[in-house]
């Protein structure tokens, strides 16, 4: 099998060249299946910003690693998860927004209705939120310590 430059590739190298995956097909802008959804009539390509890939590399390849992956997983499964779960956060964020759309503030209220259903979901959703709170409250205890002993040394 040749390649465009007239040298004679292998089969491995053939098969990496070829668009296979849903990730390497949209980066070359071919067969995208996304949805985006615009809030007025303007088309979605205009609206759309590009945006920057492989924010969430490292994340997401120790979080693969941490569900069993390999500890160096391959460059296009990374991409393609990342773009999975960009495209998840998106569209959970647009629904939000519709939800939230009656009352003009999108609040964290919105995000636990839209995943009630989800039992898992919203468990963690809901621990991750009172160890925030937790957290919050240990940092302003600590500050008013601080300030008291600051004042206290003086």
């Amino acid at each position: 099998m040749q390649n465009p430059s007239g040298h004679h590739a292998s089969p491995a190298s053939a098969a990496k060249s070829k668009s296979s995956t849903p990730a390497a097909a949209s980066a070359s802008g071919q067969g995208s299946s996304h949805h985006h959804h615009s809030g007025g009539g303007a088309d979605a390509s205009t609206t759309t910003l590009k945006r920057k890939r492989g924010v969430f590399q490292k994340d997401l390849q120790h979080m693969m690693y941490g569900f069993g992956d390999d500890p160096n997983p391959l460059p296009e499964t990374v991409a393609l998860v990342e773009d999975i779960v960009v495209e998840y956060v998106t569209d959970l964020v647009h629904k939000a927004q519709n939800v939230a759309s009656k009352r003009g503030k999108l609040l964290t209220e919105d995000f636990l209705y839209l995943i009630r259903k989800d039992a898992r979901k919203l468990h963690r959703a809901t621990e991750l939120l009172s160890m925030n709170e937790e957290l919050k409250q240990a940092r302003k205890a600590f500050d008013v310590n601080e300030e008291t002993l600051a004042t206290n040394n003086e």
